[in-house]
């Protein structure tokens, strides 16, 4: 079984109406819009903020799932990695069981995701509490498809008319380094 890699562009935005707006005239196709709670989880044999990794537990109104994510693969110029996802039933009852292992709960991050599907790629618009707004433009796909996957990003963006510095922290780091 061969591994997919998340490729994703992050951007700080103003005015996610406007880009609401362009996706819905562009033929963007509305996914829905949903609160997400994330649990992140650290382990006890080995501290993801030093290996750059995540496990996440989402809950969502329409249900949860487990996520690990891999260490960023380097030299994309995008963020790029390994990701696995695992529907779930009972997010608490998976917090409590990866905490008799002795991963540690150690942050939450709240958000507010509207997501488009545009020209295979997934467009996410993030009201982040404690952050701000975000727009994410991604693409699942093979690792040896990552150009690709930026060449797609890059016309959505332009597509949609975002611009900005792309922020290659997650949302989790970028909460931690707040808090300091």
């Amino acid at each position: 079984m061969s591994s997919l890699i998340e490729v994703e562009v992050k951007v700080r935005i103003d005015h996610p109406e406007g880009i609401s707006q362009k996706l819905k005239e562009a033929g963007g196709v509305l996914l829905g819009s949903s609160r997400q709670d994330d649990t992140y989880l650290n382990a006890p044999h080995r501290d993801y903020a030093r290996t750059d990794e995540a496990l996440r537990i989402r809950s969502t109104p329409n249900g949860a799932e487990i996520t690990y994510k891999g260490p960023k693969l380097e030299g994309m110029g995008a963020k790029a990695r390994e990701e696995m996802n695992i529907p779930i039933d009972d997010p608490a009852l998976f917090i409590r069981l990866f905490s008799a292992l002795g991963f540690t709960p150690t942050a939450q991050v709240e958000k507010v995701r509207e997501e488009w599907s545009y020209k295979g790629t997934k467009v996410s618009l993030d009201r982040v509490a404690g952050l701000g707004t975000y727009a994410e433009i991604e693409v699942i796909t093979g690792k040896g498809d990552c150009d690709n996957a930026l060449k797609k990003i890059d016309l959505v963006k332009k597509d949609l008319n975002i611009t900005g510095e792309h922020i290659p922290e997650s949302y989790l780091e970028l909460l931690l380094a707040t808090a300091k």
